[in-house]
């Protein structure tokens, strides 16, 4: 069992020992179900609930004993005190990122800010519902929070565009509007993303460039004719994507 150890409170005193989470089982699923979403997302939705109820079942599970906050990071002191946030928590918000990045447009950066940040509080709340506070005697207190808030943060904000455009089924709106560039955007990784350049549609009124799949990316030629789809979102937050 792994453990983070604590310097001294005071002389003699005993160093305080905190336990990390057992839950290896639940992290070999969350890399399962993480590489499984970013590289081939089907069936989407179903795929996009498990991530989304990772993070809770880890705190729910890990916090039934109501272990220390510090129980959910691994420090790495041969890297620098490196600050590792249990995996059922951090992947979930990074592989829901990178799909909500690749799949959808959003066209209201308030109401994302505005959801993102209730999602937020939420998740912070559950948190200190299941978990103690880090104790005092804890040299790593804040940089455990800090490592914990920032991966409640990438999943909040991620999981609100992601639950508002995959589960919108409402009718859109259609903007009739013509292709008139098209790229493609490599990291430094090789990750590939594909881009379509479009006229000015509807309340947008200068070119945009609109991103899509790799297989719409060779569907769609200068000059067609093409439509924006735009929907309201399930959480009021408008989207859109090219048909």
């Amino acid at each position: 069992m792994k453990v983070i150890k604590t310097n001294k409170k005071a002389k003699n005193q005993p160093i305080k020992v905190y336990k990390l989470h057992q839950l290896d089982w639940l992290e070999y699923i969350s890399i399962g179900l993480c590489l499984w979403f970013v590289f081939y997302p089907r069936p989407y939705d179903y795929l996009l609930i498990a991530l989304l109820l990772l993070p809770f079942v880890g705190m729910f599970l890990n916090g039934l004993n109501k272990p220390s906050i510090a129980s959910l990071v691994e420090i790495d002191r041969d890297a620098k005190d490196e600050y590792d946030v249990a995996d059922f928590i951090d992947l979930p918000a990074w592989a829901i990122v990178v799909r909500t990045l690749l799949d959808y447009e959003t066209d209201s950066y308030v109401a994302v800010i505005t959801a993102g940040t209730i999602a937020f509080v939420g998740i912070c709340l559950f948190l200190l519902v299941t978990h103690r506070q880090i104790s005092d005697s804890n040299k790593d207190k804040w940089w455990i929070y800090g490592s914990i808030v920032f991966s409640f943060f990438i999943y909040s904000y991620s999981a609100v565009v992601a639950v508002n455009c995959t589960f919108d089924y409402s009718e859109p709106k259609e903007y009739k509007t013509e292709v008139i560039d098209k790229r493609i955007s490599r990291s430094s990784k090789g990750r590939r993303t594909y881009y379509v350049k479009v006229k000015p549609w509807g309340h947008h009124y200068d070119a945009e460039s609109i991103t899509v799949s790799s297989e719409e990316y060779e569907q769609y030629q200068i000059n067609d004719k093409v439509e924006v789809e735009y929907k309201e979102g399930l959480l009021g937050i408008p989207w859109y994507y090219l048909d």
